[in-house]
């Protein structure tokens, strides 16, 4: 199945037939996880939404690189939401806290993607820490922190490193991991 915003309408080629659907009768987009474990995007219509909603499974969309994952849905609903000029209803997914006092640490990465974190340098001497590839010195006593907007939104794995070798050197992290 393919997806394509044609027109100011939802287009979907299946091998068989092609669909349409206005945008303008569309009410809400939402990430769900059927009982199987397949995640699809849930279109509701303003008229009669609870009896005539659409389902589009993310593992049998082939033009938008998905897979049958909750980050993927979240993007085919943003996809969605955006092609239809509506905010996105979007499932709440579910955050875990992290707390790391390190010292004496070679570069070291957070190894998680995350909706916020905060930096605190309690030693000292100057700690390190590697945003998107930029080094940032944090002076005793200095903080950073970084959040991704809004609801769902995250930093990848990888976006934050963190370096605390230097003697005397001291980082408080705290995170927020999906």
């Amino acid at each position: 199945m393919e997806l394509y915003n044609l027109n100011k309408q939802l287009q979907i080629i299946n091998s068989t037939n092609q669909e349409f659907y206005k945008f303008e009768t569309m009410k809400s987009f939402s990430a769900e996880v059927d009982a199987k474990g397949n995640w699809y995007a849930l279109i509701n219509f303003i008229a009669n939404d609870k009896n005539n909603s659409l389902r589009l499974y993310t593992k049998n969309i082939t033009n938008l690189g998905l897979a049958n994952t909750q980050a993927s849905t979240i993007d085919l609903v943003r996809t969605l939401s955006s092609w239809a000029g509506l905010a996105s209803a979007i499932t709440a997914t579910v955050k875990y806290p992290y707390i790391i006092r390190s010292t004496g640490a070679a570069l070291t990465m957070i190894p998680a993607s995350v909706a916020s974190i905060s930096f605190a340098s309690t030693g000292t001497a100057n700690a390190t820490i590697v945003v998107n590839g930029t080094t940032v010195i944090l002076k005793p006593g200095e903080s950073a922190s970084y959040d991704a907007g809004a609801v769902n939104n995250y930093m990848p794995a990888g976006a934050f490193y963190y370096n605390t070798s230097l003697a005397g050197s001291e980082l408080l992290i705290i995170y927020v991991a999906i």
